[in-house]
């Protein structure tokens, strides 16, 4: 107990370092360059070096198909507060995530998320909810990818949440593709409602892209009990399901 506790206490002042030091990176770099790669550069280092002071391992299967499109609606399940930084010290393309409000008070980390186009969501309040994703919008607009976890919050257990059909409704309108994301391993290294940290492996499956132009936004239940099924089948360990899937039209 004391071991884990000193390895919680050791990546706690970690992270805090590293966050002091590359949020105000990314708040100069978003104030004077705003369209520089340096920001997402930084925040890519700021992942992995928070992933590797809590001795997470990280394996990716079928990363490669990130490749082929600009820009995706990455579907994600959601057990941690390291889901985030995993996904980012993993995925090369530009990402940006809708992330909590409350995440968007913390000084330099919050400023540093607000500068550089992330996103945040109140979904106790519709109407600011819809203004999130409208954000989101223009976030791809731009050439960025965006990730959202349907769930809305962490799942205490391995099993997932109810998916919500915001992040669909936004993949329909705009006709962008949608990559499923199975997280394994985060809850064991830090699950919701747990403060300490056990190192330990964390692997990444990539789902190939679920193609929506030329869906119709009443197909978005669909949608979404597509991905999730997918997602499933990837945290079962199944195969990933062939190339260009689409759900019927």
């Amino acid at each position: 107990m004391r071991t884990i506790m000193a390895r919680t206490l050791y990546v706690a002042l970690l992270a805090t370092l590293y966050t002091v030091v590359f949020g105000l990176t990314v708040l100069l770099l978003a104030l004077t360059r705003p369209r520089s790669q340096w920001i997402d550069r930084a925040i890519r280092q700021w992942a992995r070096l928070v992933v590797g002071a809590a001795g997470i391992d990280i394996t990716t299967e079928n990363a490669e198909v990130l490749d082929r499109h600009p820009r995706y609606i990455i579907i994600a399940n959601h057990t941690s507060y390291f889901d985030i930084p995993c996904l980012q010290a993993v995925v090369r393309q530009p990402l940006r995530f809708l992330a909590k409000k409350s995440l968007f008070v913390i000084p330099i980390f919050g400023w540093a998320l607000q500068a550089s186009g992330f996103i945040p969501i109140d979904r106790k309040d519709r109407r600011t909810a819809v203004r999130s994703f409208d954000r989101a919008a223009s976030q791809l607009r731009v050439g960025k990818s965006i990730v959202v976890f349907p769930e809305e919050g962490r799942s205490r257990t391995s099993e997932m949440r109810p998916f919500k059909r915001g992040a669909f409704l936004l993949a329909l309108k705009a006709g962008i593709p949608i990559i499923p994301v199975a997280i394994r391993g985060t809850l064991e290294v830090l699950p919701a409602g747990r403060l300490s940290i056990r190192p330990g492996p964390v692997r990444l499956t990539f789902g190939e892209p679920v193609l929506t132009s030329g869906m119709s936004v009443r197909q978005k239940d669909e949608l979404a009990s597509t991905m999730r099924a997918m997602i499933e089948t990837m945290l079962e360990g199944d195969a990933v399901i062939e190339a260009g899937t689409s759900v019927s039209s």
